[in-house]
């Protein structure tokens, strides 16, 4: 059997499109929905946002979602524009990422993009009515200019400048008066701040699509197909080991695999069985407890120690999931206002709403840890983890 790594069934990383990454229909379906819609040349512009803490997969729906628009015939090609939070640093780098993702525009102008990158804003504004413009407006036209259907998607958008957000988003919704468009936001549970003070026309509007951990069934199909793909099993016992170690979180249900399956290859055998498993939760144990301890240094850093061991108490003993007046007594013990730190808790998806009125945490064992490693911590005390 080969090893080359493209055979690989699990890709741990940054976003990495796994070999299997877990059926959610009811994400999944919408996005196919806004692809059928744009095929049919919908002159609206649909306006979806992924939101979850980090981890959970929102990268590799949007890489699943591009592969996706690339199928079809040729009479049923959606143009894709990717952008990245860089990509909105300035309305002239805005501006050049969209001249260079757009096919439509002519070849001699393609060939002026180095010389439009300088001072493409310019460019835009005045090339839109001779008169100047708003930033928005511009970029509206510039992205109405062509007539096939556009998908654009925008990672980490949680990052980017407010403003900027705000002028693609109004962009976007001129351009879709005139051609089908589509645009795909991913981030953090911050990302709905964001979205609120980019003070767009219409972001409220949109469709919110949570990206939560995958249910244990779910869990367990990642682990057992990504290895039926390539050629080997997993027995019951060791599936259902790493499934629940790994919380139905997809970042540790890739590491967990990836190291069940480089001991069964040292093994070579082709089931994991358990004694895979055991290997995988002790070679993965080091990269896990590192993971959490950048989380909480950040809450180190913003001198947030107390508060997360606090609201990680309060969860585990609400079995965890909180009412938004559960949170508000938690917090009412500090004399700041709790709204500026239930941000905060929701920024960095310690705990996030996804439901009316439903907190949950976003990672149940990373509360866990931040309950150990405070267990000396007075609430005037930050220390260092150990």
């Amino acid at each position: 059997m080969t090893t080359d790594r493209v055979m690989k069934p699990f890709r741990p990383g940054a976003g990495s499109r796994p070999a299997y990454m877990g059926h959610r229909p009811e994400i999944e379906q919408p996005l196919l929905d806004t692809l059928r819609w744009l095929r049919q040349r919908q002159v609206e512009p649909h306006f979806q946002y992924l939101y979850g803490p980090r981890g959970n997969g929102k990268t590799v729906l949007l890489r699943w979602l591009d592969e996706e628009a690339q199928k079809g015939s040729a009479n049923q090609s959606i143009a894709r524009i990717r952008l990245l939070p860089e990509d909105l640093r300035s309305p002239e780098k805005l501006g050049a990422a969209l001249i260079e993702a757009q096919p439509w525009l002519p070849r001699n102008l393609k060939r002026l993009r180095v010389g439009l990158k300088a001072n493409v804003a310019g460019w835009i504004s005045t090339s839109a009515d001779g008169q100047g413009s708003s930033m928005d407006l511009a970029l509206g036209r510039l992205l109405g200019s062509g007539s096939s259907p556009v998908l654009m998607t925008l990672d980490e958008a949680h990052e980017v400048d407010t403003q900027m957000l705000g002028d693609l988003l109004n962009a976007v919704q001129y351009a879709g008066q005139t051609r089908p468009i589509g645009i795909v936001l991913a981030g953090t549970p911050g990302l709905v701040d964001t979205l609120a003070a980019s003070k767009a026309t219409f972001w409220s509007r949109g469709q919110r699509l949570p990206v939560d951990l995958l249910s244990r069934e779910a869990a367990q199909s990642v682990l057992s197909e990504s290895l039926s793909r390539a050629g080997y099993q997993i027995d019951d016992f060791a599936v259902s080991t790493l499934a629940d170690v790994a919380d139905g979180y997809p970042f540790f249900l890739q590491l967990y695999g990836d190291a069940a399956w480089e001991a069964l290859r040292k093994s070579d055998g082709t089931i994991v069985c358990q004694k895979h498993a055991e290997a995988a939760i002790e070679a993965v144990a080091p990269r896990r407890r590192e993971y959490y301890r950048d989380r909480y240094r950040e809450f180190q850093k913003e001198g947030a120690l107390p508060l997360a061991r606090d609201v990680a108490l309060a969860f585990r003993e609400a079995g965890g999931e909180m009412t938004d007046s559960d949170l508000n007594a938690v917090l009412a013990k500090y004399d700041e206002p709790s709204q500026p730190r239930i941000l905060l808790l929701n920024k960095w998806g310690f705990i996030w709403q996804h439901g009316d009125n439903r907190w949950t945490s976003g990672i149940p064992s990373l509360m866990d840890y931040m309950i150990e490693s405070t267990a000396s911590l007075r609430n005037s005390e930050i220390s260092e983890v150990t």
